[in-house]
């Protein structure tokens, strides 16, 4: 089979197309022919050798992806020619991923491709919505009513923390730099859309919130945005640190911590155990049907274009990069 694969960690230029080895699925894991992937900074990260738990070179990453069973596990939920897509576990990570023809999945981390959604929407959900609701229910405890502050909201994650909390009740206010972006995001369902690059962006963020300070702040950038989210979160607010796509480090003003008696908390999708993973996908699946929603999709490559996949992916781009492996 062909898949993209690095043989040492370092630039992104490392992982390269070549033939490989085809999976042979051990017990309880199924053969999946991927017709579908989808790009995350995780799997850049990866390459790079910044990601822990990476599997061995020569390794294939990629964390997202639908499509067909090829070989089904005797006994188990599926069967060969049924459409999935995959949910998390070690999948990109430790195991070989999803930039490839073939891979093979435990079958606990697989879930049915939801009615009426492509393979390119299925391949697109499942990382970033599941880590979307784990900051939002599972850890940030959301209430029906409460305001959300989402920073670097028009990335994967953000866009879909947008579109749950709005689905879930909550008054979103979206962080954005880009204008297009931002009308997005008030397409997902933000209530206020702000710009980022403000020149005085504490003053535009308090014209904007009025009297009403978040209950709960998604972070996905790091650096000097988890002071803002300290600054703005109201008292006893939660803050739910996703991503680091602004810095490894971030310095905080201790005495909001202490006097407006703060939550923070670091998450990971990865934490979801298989049956978790599977119950929350469900009541994403259902939320965004509620809602007419699917996951945003900003552009697909096909399977050879994975580098420029990647080059679009850092140039910013709202929804997710698609890959195009091969026909359903």
């Amino acid at each position: 089979m062909r898949a993209w694969r690095f043989h040492q960690a370092g630039n992104i230029e490392n992982l390269v197309l070549e033939e490989a080895p085809d999976p042979e699925p051990g017990p309880g894991e199924a053969l999946v022919r991927i017709a579908s992937a989808a790009l995350n900074p995780a799997d850049r990260y990866l390459v790079q050798g910044q990601y822990p738990r990476a599997g061995a070179p020569p390794f294939t990453p990629g964390r997202d992806g639908a499509g067909v069973v090829a070989k089904a596990p005797a006994g188990g939920r599926f069967r060969e020619g049924d459409s999935v897509c995959v949910l998390g576990g070690l999948t990109g990570i430790s195991r070989q991923g999803t930039l490839a023809e073939y891979t093979a999945v435990p079958e606990e981390w697989l879930a049915p491709i939801p009615d009426g959604w492509t393979l390119d929407e299925a391949a697109a959900g499942p990382l970033t919505h599941l880590t979307a609701w784990r900051a939002l229910v599972v850890c940030g405890h959301l209430a029906a009513g409460e305001t959300v502050l989402v920073t670097g909201a028009s990335g994967g994650v953000g866009s879909a923390a947008v579109a749950l909390a709005s689905a879930l009740g909550a008054r979103v206010v979206a962080l954005s730099r880009d204008a297009a972006r931002r009308s997005a995001l008030t397409d997902c369902g933000a209530a206020l859309v702000v710009d980022a690059a403000a020149a005085d962006l504490d003053k535009a963020l308090k014209n904007a919130l009025g009297a009403e300070r978040p209950a709960l702040v998604v972070e996905n950038l790091g650096g000097p945005w988890l002071d803002l989210a300290a600054r703005f979160a109201a008292p006893g607010g939660r803050i739910m640190v996703v991503g680091l796509l602004a810095g490894l480090a971030a310095e905080i003003t201790v005495g909001l911590l202490i006097h407006k008696n703060l939550k923070i908390e670091g998450l990971s999708v990865s934490c979801f155990s298989p049956e978790e993973a599977r119950t929350a996908w469900s009541e994403v699946v259902r939320l965004l049907n509620g809602t007419n929603r699917r996951p945003p999709i900003g552009c697909a490559v096909g399977f050879e274009d994975v580098q420029a996949g990647f080059a679009r992916l850092a140039q910013g781009v709202f929804g997710k990069v698609v890959v195009r492996v091969s026909a359903p």
